[in-house]
């Protein structure tokens, strides 16, 4: 736990509901710190979220969404035989080799 008393074992990802909740409180006034003993998150969950999504000063619940979404499609290993080359490489290969690269 952290010093807030919020079990930090498991990170889940910021929900439309919960940026909502934010945009909603910081148009309130409340201090981040305040923010996040509501949703029960990290102050600097909060605080992150505020600076990655805000366009010229204003944050924007369903661009956040928007952007994590593009961000997401991003994540995860990289296919190599994505590559042209390495996928002529591994096509011309004898198909022996080819077991072994899989």
């Amino acid at each position: 736990m952290n010093q807030e008393g919020i079990s930090m074992n498991h990170y889940t990802h910021l929900t439309i509901e919960e940026r909502e909740e934010i945009l909603k409180y910081s148009f309130l006034g409340f201090s981040i710190c305040k923010i996040a003993k509501i949703l029960h998150r990290n102050k600097s969950t909060i605080s992150r979220e505020l600076k990655r999504n805000a366009s010229q000063g204003k944050y924007s619940p369903s661009m956040a969404q928007s952007e994590y979404s593009k961000r997401r499609t991003h994540c995860g290993r990289k296919k190599i035989l994505n590559d042209p080359v390495r996928y002529e490489w591994v096509r011309n290969c004898d198909p022996m080799s080819r077991k072994r690269i899989k």
